[in-house]
Formats: structure tokens, sequence, C-alpha cells
């Protein structure tokens, strides 16, 4: 074990038990020969003996002991860290943690003692999220998480943890997340950070759109890039749907979320748009099995939920599911996750053609499904719906409805792009 550890614990004890007591732990653990200096390493044995007298003078649990004593370390290792050119001083909590295998733990290892310093691989998911997995035979993951807090309480972040598994369980190593608990900073993006990797390796990414309905997707690149926008190139039916909706959603192949940006300038002539006000959103972008159209006129819904009947009409439609804007004077009960949904509504269709039968429209709907969630719009409520099985007619009336609209919206989109 480092001495600078046995140092700050002498802090540490004395700064909590008051003078002299380190000297009393010394004499318990019998190590009142030895004088820790700052460049030299002890065995484990000694540490562990020391974390453990301390935690007997203080009556608090092992854990919580070593916890305390690694808050109390963090304002230390940071200035020492800068000192060592280890830490850049714009680094803060999360930027250290993503670079602890790479750049602060390596120095402190010793071939020729035999010291390795503990295996902690980190993973920078987003701005405001660092995967941890910290595999060591000591076991010292209080500390760790300790340390941790103490850089949040050091930078005056809110620092929090999400534990998976940890080996005081009797796991084969601890595995945890640690965010910054605040909803602005769970969705910031560092702009510079992320687009100047895409940017650097000419990496391809994905952006979604509705046009009138109609879902438009294809792949573009990053051209140039600042601390506040981004310019980026895509097709020219891609940047129509932007300039229209003026909200994109980008799909970032390192990134496992999904990111919004805002639209600030679209030039369809030169192939570019210019993005803003980037956030991540809730989920990944770009896994809906089923794309989803807006209705081309306004379909009334009749929707029967827990013995309630209510109306709304259709926001969007697809052979998985639908979304309904309930009218303002519709009660929405308390609803649970899946709770069973059926709904009844009629498609402007004016034939279906089936095998050798073709249907006259308009044809009514019948359909069964779940509530996947309701949210508030504009004072109403918005009920997604994921539906159960469709046979094989009811199938073929929401594809032919889909390919309508795409047909309808095709034509008004050729017409833009002639302009």
């Amino acid at each position: 074990m480092h001495g600078i550890l046995f140092l700050a614990l002498e802090d540490f004890i004395e700064s909590r038990l008051g003078e002299g007591v380190w000297e009393t732990a010394l004499e318990a653990a019998k190590l009142e020969q030895f004088e820790f200096e700052p460049d030299r390493y002890y065995a484990d044995t000694m540490a562990n003996v020391l974390f453990a007298i301390t935690t007997k003078f203080m009556k608090f649990p092992l854990s919580k002991t070593l916890e305390l004593f690694g808050e109390h370390m963090a304002p230390g290792l940071v200035t020492m860290g800068r000192s060592m050119g280890m830490i850049q001083k714009d680094w803060k909590t999360l930027d250290i943690i993503e670079r602890l295998q790479s750049d602060i733990l390596p120095p402190f290892a010793n071939r020729e003692a035999g010291v390795k310093p503990p295996d902690i691989r980190t993973y920078r998911l987003k701005h405001s999220e660092v995967a941890v997995a910290y595999v060591s035979h000591r076991k010292l993951c209080a500390l760790m998480k300790g340390i941790i807090r103490g850089l949040g309480k050091f930078f005056q972040e809110p620092i929090a943890f999400k534990e998976y598994v940890c080996m005081q369980q009797n796991a084969p190593l601890c595995r945890l997340s640690v965010f910054l608990d605040d909803p602005f900073l769970v969705r910031y993006v560092d702009i510079e950070r992320e687009f100047g990797l895409i940017h650097s390796q000419i990496i391809e990414i994905s952006f979604y759109n509705s046009f009138q309905g109609v879902p438009y997707t294809s792949i573009g690149l990053v051209m140039q890039y600042s601390k506040e926008d981004v310019v980026i190139q895509a097709s020219p039916s891609q940047l129509i749907a932007m300039q229209e909706e003026q909200v994109t959603y980008i799909a970032v192949p390192h990134l496992q979320q999904g990111l919004k940006a805002l639209i600030q300038k679209v030039d369809v002539a030169q192939g570019v748009a210019t993005l803003g006000n980037i956030r991540l959103t809730d989920g990944s972008v770009g896994s809906r099995r089923f794309p989803r159209v807006g209705p081309d006129k306004r379909i009334a819904v009749k929707m029967q939920l827990s013995r309630r009947a209510l109306r709304g009409h259709l926001l969007n439609l697809s052979r998985g599911g639908a979304r309904i804007l309930l009218e303002k004077d519709s009660r929405m009960p308390e609803v649970l996750l899946y709770e069973p949904v059926s709904l009844e509504f009629s498609l402007p269709l004016k034939f279906v053609e089936m095998d050798d039968v073709i249907l006259l429209g308009p044809l009514q709907m019948n359909l069964d499904g779940n509530v996947l969630d309701a949210s508030p719009v504009d004072g109403c409520v918005a009920v997604r719906i994921v539906f159960g099985a469709i046979d094989g007619q009811e199938r073929v009336i929401l594809e032919q409805y889909s390919r309508k609209v795409h047909e309808d919206v095709k034509e008004i989109m050729t017409q833009r792009l002639s302009k």
C-alpha cells in the first residue's frame, strides 16, 4: 500500500479524534516503530490493521469508516494529482474517474515491489455518467466510493451512485454507475467532446424526422462544430423535414442514448443545417420496429379503459401501436403500465385489396392493446398504446393505410424539392 494512504489516515484520525490518537493507533497495531513516508510502499496488512483499529475507535462499521476516510482524502488527492500533472485544472469529478486507469493510477504501480494499483475500469457513458468496474483483492470498494463522494463535495457537484453488484456481497467485482444527480446535467451534451470525436473520425450519424406525419431517416456527417452548435450535412429531403419540424433526433454510434437538437438554420441548396441546444433524449433513437405515420386527416377514436369510455383522436399509428390525444374533458384514470385497452376508429381508405377481395372504405378498426404510458400535452393527455396480436385483415389494412400516407406525402416532398 502506498505511503500516501498512511499519511492521509493519520490526518483523518487526528482531525476526527484529536491529536495523539494516531500514536495510540500505531501502538495498538504494534507499528509504533514505523514512520510512514510518501514515496514508499508498505504491506497491505499494515493498512488493514489500522483500518480495523480506526473503526474500533470511531465506533462505526468498517464500510462507513472507509467511506468517511475516502471523503477526507479526496481534496488532498486532487491537489497532489494537479501538482504531479496527472489531473488537469479543468477536470471535475467524472473527468477524474474516467481517467483513473489511463492517467492517474499507473504512476502508483511498482513492479519491483510487486505493487499493483486497483483494477478500476471506467467508461464515460455520457457527460453526466461514468460506468465503473472495480476489481481488487483488497476489496476496498467503500474507500473508492468515499473518494468519489469527496470529489463531488470538493467540486460542489451533486454526485450519486447506482450500485449493481459488489464484492462485499460475494460478487467477483463491484459495478456501479456514478452520475450527476441534476435534471439539467442528466440531459447535457458536451458538444465539443462528442461531435469533435465524430468529426475527427468521420463517423456517419443518423437523423430522424417526420414530414407531414411520415418518418424521414438518413445518414449525415458533421462538417463543423463549436461549444454551442454543429453544422451537419444531410440529404435534401431530410433537411426539408428538419426545416418543417424545427427539431431533429440523432443516433450516434458511441452513445447509448439518442440526441435531440433544435434547428437553427437550414440551407437545402448547400446541403447543410446548423443544430443547437443539443440534449440527450430519454432513450435510444431509431429503435422502433414499426414506423408510425401521422394521419393526414383527423381520425376520431373511442377508447375503453378500465370500464371507462374515453374519446380522442389519433396522433400517429403503426402496426405496433398508436398515440391518442384525449379530449380536454376526458378524465384519465390512474393507469398501470400495460393496463388493457380497446380502440375503435375508422381509417379513411377508399378501398383495400386483400387476396381476391376488395374491401370498400372507410374501414372500421377494432383493436386491443395495452397502455404504454400517458403524458400531458397542451392541457390534454396523450396516451401511447401498444397493440396485441393483429390478424391478417387488420394487418393488411394498417399496412395499406401507411403506404397511402407515404405516397401522398412523397408527392408533396417531391414538389418541395423541385422548387
